[in-house]
């Protein structure tokens, strides 16, 4: 299987690219990185202590750090990355070379919205990863959201094909995350993220067997941009982990998974 990869720089997408590079069934022809700087792996220590927002961003670094450093450090990366500029991905010239490249699957995670033209050139063959489920949450930020909601099960994340839409193409698989009494946040979003990389690959290497899988869920979700994570949000998701959230969604998981079901493939099961 021949794919390209379009990506962002943080820890966890550098963990992303070289899973699947160092995959023997898979050969990435390209990952363009939506990043001015190759990536570079360290610790942030934060100065401001008195901004929770800035807290927040840098605590779920250094926990990128604790779950998916030892393979950045160990594993080559051999992802063939060549670095962007924000929103490049859609020039003239790239789509040009994807087109010349000629990849089977072409897969997004973290990077800018793709415009009409590439979207028509490949369709159905461009499969992104939204972190958030949906139709229950769509947007940015999703799974911060559905925290700060005390709604855990809508943590989780979405495999879907891209559209000209946010987040409205169809979905081909979900999954929620394993969560642990004690568990803190940032825990609970890598280990998903690991989890995902993981399934992301299964679902490439068995993409032949997806199967359209019609929804009846005529849930009405919840929309977020990027300027709805607020500091009274920052601070009210720390107030819910405070509140023993995790407990009280351990207690009642059964029936809320039951409750509001996912779309998933066979091969997964």
């Amino acid at each position: 299987m021949n794919i390209i990869i379009i990506t962002s720089n943080s820890i966890r997408h550098n963990y992303f690219k070289i899973m699947f590079a160092n995959r023997p069934s898979i050969n990435v022809l390209k990952t363009y990185v939506e990043s001015k700087t190759p990536f570079n792996l360290n610790i942030k220590t934060h100065l401001n202590l008195e901004n929770i927002n800035d807290l927040h961003l840098n605590t779920r670094h250094n926990t990128e750090y604790d779950f998916f450093s030892d393979i950045i450090n160990n594993i080559p990366d051999k992802s063939n990355s060549v670095y962007l500029n924000k929103g490049d991905i859609n020039s003239e010239s790239i789509i040009d070379e994807i087109q010349t490249l000629k990849p089977d699957l072409i897969l997004t995670y973290g990077c800018s919205i793709l415009k009409p033209r590439l979207i028509n050139l490949f369709l159905n063959k461009i499969i992104n990863v939204h972190l958030g489920l949906s139709p229950y949450y769509f947007g940015s930020g999703t799974n911060f959201h559905s925290l700060v909601n005390n709604e855990i099960q809508f943590f989780g994340y979405t495999f879907m094909y891209i559209d000209k839409g946010i987040d409205t193409g169809e979905i081909i698989h979900q999954s929620r995350p394993d969560v642990f009494p004690f568990d803190n946040p940032h825990q609970i979003g890598n280990r998903l993220i690991k989890n995902m990389v993981n399934d992301f690959i299964i679902l490439v290497e068995n993409f032949k067997l997806i199967k359209k899988i019609n929804s009846s869920n005529k849930f009405i979700g919840k929309t977020y941009k990027n300027k709805d994570a607020t500091i009274e949000l920052t601070e009210k998701l720390y107030d819910n982990f405070e509140n023993n959230l995790v407990y009280k969604y351990l207690k009642s998981k059964d029936e809320l998974i039951n409750r509001y079901k996912l779309i998933q493939q066979d091969f997964f099961k």
